[in-house]
């Protein structure tokens, strides 16, 4: 069962780094656009559910709890990128859309909680682990998303974006995705590629995708919104 959850997690994941860029490349709303982001959204719901069946599986270690972190946060950004395009109509906000939001916020909970007992074991032991960091840093990110998330459900008329809401929510989770699914990748082959490096490369390696990310999911962000003529 082990095998078969590995292979399928990293053949999906693969499809999902290699596919995944085309939608981001390629004109928006047209058929390459659509479909390659359609097989995109379904091997990020298979590398997910192959994440957390790895870790059932497997024996536990403080790094792969934290790689499923970042599987689960890559699949919740985005199931709800997907489902921005659904509400850009008159969809309403459905019970499953408060369940993943919810199940996303206690995840984030959870996973500061840990990070915190990593910092208080550093203390007690003298020697610093990057992954209070990780955990902290990540557990942060994913709750302020799943926070913003239950505020919309709560209060639509506060929606950041206002009527382009469902616009630039589906850019910047579908972008936010790939970021996580990228960086999981190069932390997982870092060791292989450097196996003596210091806990700096590590934090380095979780750092730079989400940093050099961001600033292209900012860049198209401030493009469509002088386009719609917006003030973000």
């Amino acid at each position: 069962m082990k095998t078969f959850f590995l292979i399928t997690h990293i053949v999906f994941g693969f499809l999902a780094l290699g596919v995944g860029i085309v939608p981001m490349l390629s004109k928006k709303g047209n058929t390459l656009h659509n479909r390659t982001g359609l097989v995109y959204y379904w091997s990020m719901v298979i590398v997910a559910f192959s994440s957390v069946g790895l870790v059932l599986v497997s024996p536990f270690t403080d790094g792969r709890l934290f790689l499923t972190g970042i599987a689960v946060f890559s699949f919740y950004m985005c199931f709800t990128g997907k489902r921005a395009l659904q509400q850009r109509g008159s969809e309403p906000v459905r019970w499953y859309d408060w369940a993943i939001s919810s199940v996303m916020g206690a995840a984030s909970v959870i996973m500061m909680a840990y990070g915190l007992y990593f910092v208080q074991r550093s203390f007690q032991t003298g020697h610093f682990s990057s992954m209070s960091i990780l955990f902290l840093a990540f557990g942060f990110f994913s709750g302020t998303n799943a926070l913003y998330d239950i505020r919309k459900y709560l209060a639509p008329e506060k929606a950041k974006y206002g009527a382009k809401e469902w616009f630039f929510i589906h850019i910047e989770r579908m972008g936010g995705s790939y970021i996580a699914t990228f960086t999981a990748f190069a932390l997982v082959n870092i060791r292989y590629i450097f196996p003596e490096a210091p806990q700096a490369v590590y934090i380095a390696t979780w750092i730079m995708p989400g940093l050099m990310g961001g600033l292209f999911i900012g860049r198209a962000v401030r493009k469509y919104a002088t386009k719609f003529r917006l003030a973000v």
